[in-house]
């Protein structure tokens, strides 16, 4: 399952930089809430730093800052997963946007660290600090929560109909 997250959101950042330049959308948000919730901390760290790596990979900002930034995000929200559920869709969504908000704001210190000027005006506030966190939620509730709220769904439905059938037979013999 984390492959698939993994191939998606890494698919969804290729295309958004092809399709939508001036859109911002931290398209490893999903990954990061779901890894955190689903595996150790090694593993989650590990993730991180891969995902941090194909993204610095494909940007032009310092080599390692973004795998940087998306391992210290991961260590510090894999300790606030227990106050979320995975099960649950909207969960996933607020997990993400508090990821995402997080990351934001220290991909803004690491770039002033390493010396790059970044616009930190009202427009950037409204539209990378607000606009896009919520953004990142959404997606993660629609492109992660919902297909797993229906595959539950027809789990359940699958069971209840192979215990009916099996009932069925049980009797008609």
């Amino acid at each position: 399952m984390l492959t698939i997250v993994f191939l998606f959101c890494l698919l969804v950042h290729l295309f958004q930089g092809v399709l939508f330049p001036g859109f911002s959308l931290l398209s490893f948000a999903p990954f990061f809430a779901v890894c955190c919730m689903k595996t150790t901390l090694k593993s989650t760290l590990w993730l991180a730093a891969i995902s941090g790596f194909c993204v610095d990979l494909l940007s032009d900002d310092p080599i390692g800052l973004h795998a940087l930034n998306y391992t210290m995000i991961s260590s510090i929200f894999y300790s606030l997963r227990w106050r979320f559920s995975f099960e649950e869709p909207v969960h996933l969504g607020l997990y993400t946007l508090f990821i995402s908000c997080s990351s934001t704001l220290l991909q803004l210190v690491l770039l002033f660290l390493f010396d790059k000027k970044v616009p930190t005006g009202g427009t950037w506030i409204l539209v990378d600090l607000i606009c896009m966190p919520i953004l990142d939620g959404i997606y993660a509730l629609v492109f992660f929560s919902g297909p797993l709220l229906l595959w539950q769904q027809l789990r359940y439905r699958w069971l209840i109909y192979c215990l009916r059938t099996k009932k069925k037979k049980r009797f008609s013999l």
